[in-house]
């Protein structure tokens, strides 16, 4: 057996990743694809399905730098796993509930679920990839994510309103999505492999001076050789640096850190300006994507069909997609040409992007045609959703390898889970705000269930959620634009400051001074003859 994950490991695990982060969009677009549905279902104005949703996000919120800290103390595939376990048991619930404050209960328990996979994910997708090419690896993460959203959305919009075997449709979309839930936990429990912890395994006992060949007897060589983790060369020349001390294998195994060094290593995250500015980007900035889960419900107010409807919201969630991968590779691109500024222009621009579109989608196209019908309007609302996920999705990717570069790699889970909850606490508000909105401030009228069947009060109530989403999209982007302009001054400084270094990353060199519990280790490993074995040495001359 194999003591580090391999290459058929590693692509093993980047798959499985991928997949939780498809269930996990799968799982987040299906509440806000079914809302008219459940408001019609549970008796629910725009505001109390915001604050559904609500419950969901600020537990997920503030559940996830559980899953910070855990990422350093526990194998992370198992976190994974258990969020995926989690969030399909409580989605099952959801579909079961029969008042609205059930739905609130479980839907909040869901966001814990959700919690603990996100920052998981991302630290394992920043320690499998190397730093040049981290752009283009969150971007796959979010073209995956963005298709399961696509699929969850467009299933669910389309089976709502149907019945199937004596149950409304929209509790067999959460049905189905807990199923699928369930076994991407089963198989990421089983197959996925955290780099971090076969690795401590391999090179712990080495640090703590135990004899290595009583640990790995026979097998030493063929392990490094298998070891296929980014930026390695081919351990023939029998010398290999493990830069060891930020694993924190100093004086005992990963996972075993003490609470005082969590808390330290969480302060010291917090004092990094670039990851305060990003957050308090991320709260404006995020608001807009959250009032968007009221898209679904403005369309169908504005008489496009279900399908109509589901397919307008595809053709969004597939220009995300194709927006993940175009602004991780213009990020790859750009940060290439210029280091220190490449990034944040990548992401400024996808931002301003969404102020003109977001105008022209919601008042600038005509809500009906010569003869009173919306469907045939689609074309034109399909060119402008598809060139909207497009050119506004980029910044995920962005700022994902900015803070793979600012941290050291044991911080990893720490940075983005705390990121994750700072931003989703506040931008989570801007769910129940577009209904508030809505209803107060554009006169937004009685429970869906009304709106069912009268034409005018329908299309009166889809102009007054039109103008609060204007006002939620326009206003957070305006303010995370400039935001982002504090990134010029201290994303350098930062960046520099961390040393932009890999440290789970094995690098051949000539010598080293003697081991000690903070220092690289060097291990030889002897080929020949001799037989294969791992032992550590003070030093070492290059042959």
């Amino acid at each position: 057996m194999s003591l580090v994950p391999g290459l058929a490991a590693r692509k093993r695990t980047l798959v499985l990743l991928n997949i939780a982060s498809v269930v996990e969009r799968a799982d987040e677009q299906v509440l806000p694809a079914v809302y008219l549905f459940i408001g019609r279902s549970l008796h629910a104005t725009p505001a109390q399905l915001g604050t559904l949703t609500l419950c969901r996000a600020l537990v997920q919120a503030l559940s996830s730098p559980v899953s910070g800290v855990l990422g350093d103390k526990v194998d992370r595939t198992h976190i994974v796993a258990l969020g995926c376990f989690l969030w399909g048991v409580m989605t099952a619930a959801i579909g079961m509930s029969h008042s609205l404050h059930q739905a609130m209960i479980y839907s909040g328990m869901n966001g814990i679920g959700l919690a603990l996979v996100v920052p998981c994910v991302q630290s394992l997708i920043a320690d499998y990839t190397l730093a040049e090419r981290r752009g283009a690896a969150f971007g796959v993460l979010y073209f995956t994510g963005a298709i399961g959203g696509l699929i969850g959305g467009f299933f669910a919009t389309n089976l709502g309103r149907s019945t199937i075997a004596g149950i409304e449709g929209w509790r067999c979309a959460f049905h189905l999505v807990a199923l699928v839930s369930l076994i991407t936990s089963g198989l990421t429990l089983w197959l996925a492999v955290d780099p971090r912890r076969k690795l401590a395994g391999l090179i712990s006992p080495l640090n703590l001076g135990a004899t290595p060949t009583d640990r790995y007897p026979e097998d030493a060589e063929h392990a490094f050789q298998t070891l296929k983790l980014p930026g390695m060369e081919s351990p023939r020349r029998k010398s290999l640096r493990l830069d060891l001390a930020p694993l924190n294998t100093s004086t005992q195994t990963l996972g075993q850190v003490p609470t005082r060094r969590v808390w330290e290593d969480v302060l010291s995250v917090m004092r990094i300006r670039t990851f305060q500015i990003i957050v308090l980007q991320g709260i404006v900035g995020s608001m807009p994507w959250n009032a968007m889960v009221f898209i679904t419900l403005w369309l169908q107010l504005l008489g496009f069909s279900d399908f109509a409807a589901s397919l307008l919201m595809a053709l969004f969630a597939l220009g995300s997609a194709l927006g993940g991968l175009l602004g991780g590779a213009i990020g790859d691109w750009a940060a290439k040409t210029a280091p220190d500024r490449g990034r944040i222009m990548a992401a400024q621009f996808s931002v301003a992007c969404g102020l003109p579109l977001s105008i022209i989608l919601l008042k600038g196209l005509p809500t009906e045609d010569a003869h009173g019908f919306t469907d045939s309007l689609a074309p034109s609302y399909a060119v402008v959703m598809a060139l909207f996920g497009l050119l506004i999705s980029w910044c995920g990717s962005a700022n994902s390898a900015i803070f793979a570069e600012i941290v050291p790699d044991n911080l990893r889970s720490v940075i983005y889970a705390f990121d994750r909850s700072f931003e989703g606490a506040v931008a989570a508000c801007g769910m129940p705000l577009v209904g508030i909105i809505a209803e107060r401030g554009f006169h937004f009228e009685g429970h869906l269930a009304e709106s069912h069947g009268d034409a005018l009060k329908a299309s009166a109530n889809a102009k007054a959620l039109a103008n609060a989403l204007l006002v939620c999209l326009v206003v957070p982007w305006t303010l995370c634009v400039i935001a982002y302009t504090g990134l010029y001054r201290h994303y350098p400084r930062d960046r520099r400051r961390a040393g932009n270094a890999v440290t789970t990353e094995l690098k051949v060199m000539g010598s080293s001074p003697r081991p000690s519990p903070a220092a690289p280790v060097i291990v030889e490993v002897a080929s020949g003859t001799s037989g294969n074995r791992l032992a550590p040495r003070a030093g070492h001359t290059a042959e």
